[in-house]
């Protein structure tokens, strides 16, 4: 007999012969050694444990088919990939309970997607496997693993839970988040509309999967429509699907997303966009629960449960008739407010961490660590585009990072112009004028304005102290090697007389 360590208990298992064979689902009460504590399970997690969707990750394909055949006899839906880029992005959209992952990645690729795994989706087990389990070893694996976790969650009371840092691949240790983090547990149990609002970029759509995940339809389709991002001629076609003939290239029957969603959720991304017919026809579904396709004479009935999100001011918009104020009250019986980045800063380097470890693991590149000057940076700007735009500075940096350390210098030049606009006199400024760039590019243009400044800003600093870069560094609250690399890069060094002390 051999034992597998889950929740630090020791459970026993009847495959010896398996080399290292180890789940490892993460509770409330433990932690990793390197990522903040999972988030606190539910009941309705709890009841998602009988890990019916496994995806096998293995560059074996005889392996492969191997886990497939043998999982498959146990009534499992199995996926397949023969490398771990991807596999962290798609472990939502696929819904997996469970990730078996071969130890023989190479680049110990084996154990950066477990970590990236752990902290990007908690509540999704992780196992490593050196070889295929026969039958009755694979099913004494499942049916441990699970009633263990089974256990485990069901003993965890969710309202009277420790606040955590993560929940459903969200990241946040202010109140303001534990408080969405709970709301979303306790109305996910229910079959509600939600109204979720907030900046672009908050994650209102990650805020819906979780209510999915929350709910008793989470095995059941996650359906997602930006109506902005059609026209609005093609948003009743796509929401409720046509009939042949109905239209121009309607050359067969085509069922809606509304029908596609049957069972479970529905989730309408910066609804203010729908037009006036749609939002009818919507309020219809809502309120009787029924659909028509374009061009068609019959309703049919449907089961689905509408979660809705927008940036735009909806109250606003029905005051001057863009938006019905009926369709309003029906979307907003629950109504939930993400809070911008800015007014949670001290989540940013928990967030930072975070995309660190899911980004190495997509591109295959070693885990960098912040610098502190680096991280100072980070929290003082205001991110217009919240979350997104996080995610976005983190990745490029750690692309670009060529030390041992991601550094200011590694950061966008905006986030420096942009935190001194806010914090410093704008007299600084004054000096600076942008040339007439006419009608170049906008990226041009832009890199050509900020080369203008760090030369006319960092040059002033330093004739201020003498060419001295440490002096001038220390002022400026930048590391000395952060400085030497702005300069380099705006060719600031070049026929100048920088002193090194």
């Amino acid at each position: 007999m051999s034992n597998v360590a889950v929740y630090g208990h020791e459970i026993p298992t009847p495959f010896a012969s398996q080399r290292g064979a180890s789940i490892r689902p993460r509770s409330a009460s433990g932690r990793d050694r390197h990522l903040p504590m999972a988030s606190p399970p539910t009941l309705a997690t709890a009841s998602r444990r009988a890990l019916t969707r496994i995806l096998v990750v293995s560059p074996d394909v005889d392996a492969q088919h191997a886990h497939r055949e043998t999982f498959e006899r146990l009534g499992r839906e199995v996926l397949c990939a023969g490398t771990p880029f991807g596999v962290v992005d798609m472990i939502l959209r696929a819904e997996v309970d469970l990730v078996v992952i071969d130890p023989q990645l190479t680049d110990n690729g084996a154990c950066t997607l477990r970590d990236a795994l752990r902290d990007a989706y908690p509540a999704v087990m992780t196992a490593l496997l050196a070889t295929p389990l026969a039958l009755d070893e694979a099913s004494a694996f499942l049916q441990r693993a699970e009633a263990m976790v089974a256990r485990e969650h069901a003993a965890v009371d969710v309202e009277g839970a420790a606040p955590s840092s993560a929940f459903r691949g969200m990241y946040g240790n202010t109140t303001i988040m534990h408080d969405v983090f709970r709301m979303i547990s306790r109305v996910g149990r229910t079959q509600v509309t939600v109204l979720v609002t907030g900046e672009s970029g908050t994650g209102k759509e990650l805020v819906a999967r979780a209510l999915h995940d929350e709910s008793p339809r989470r095995n059941k389709p996650f359906v997602a429509l930006n109506c902005s991002a059609l026209p609005s001629e093609l948003v009743e076609s796509e929401l409720f699907g046509h009939t042949r003939g109905a239209f121009t290239g309607a050359v067969k029957d085509h069922g809606g997303l509304f029908e596609a969603a049957n069972g479970g959720t529905l989730f309408l991304d910066e609804i203010g966009d729908l037009g006036p017919l749609a939002q009818a026809k919507v309020l219809r579904a809502l309120e009787s629960g029924e659909v028509m396709r374009v061009g068609g004479t019959r309703a049919t009935r449907v089961d689905v449960r509408v979660i809705a999100a927008t940036n735009r001011p909806l109250d606003a918009m029905v005051a001057d008739g863009r938006f019905r104020e009926d369709l309003l009250y029906r979307l907003k019986v629950i109504s939930l407010a993400l809070p911008p980045l800015r007014d949670r800063p001290t989540d940013i380097p928990l967030l930072a961490s975070h995309f660190l470890r899911v980004v190495s693991a997509r591109h295959a590149l070693p885990v960098r660590a912040l610098s502190a000057e680096a991280r100072a940076l980070l929290v003082a700007y205001d991110w217009p585009g919240n979350v997104r735009e996080l995610r976005n500075v983190i990745e490029g940096a750690l692309v670009m990072c060529d030390g041992g350390e991601i550094d200011v210098c590694d950061l966008p030049a905006i986030l420096t112009h942009r935190t001194l606009s806010m914090t410093r006199s704008p007299s600084l400024l004054e000096p600076l004028t942008i040339e007439r760039v006419g009608d170049v590019p906008f990226v041009e243009a832009r890199e050509r304005a900020l080369r203008d400044f760090d030369r006319a800003f960092l040059g002033a600093a330093l004739a201020r102290h003498g060419g001295n870069i440490a002096r001038t560094a220390r002022a400026l609250g930048l590391h000395r090697q952060s400085l030497q690399k702005l300069l380099a890069r705006r060719d600031l060094r070049n026929g100048e007389i920088v002193r090194e002390i």
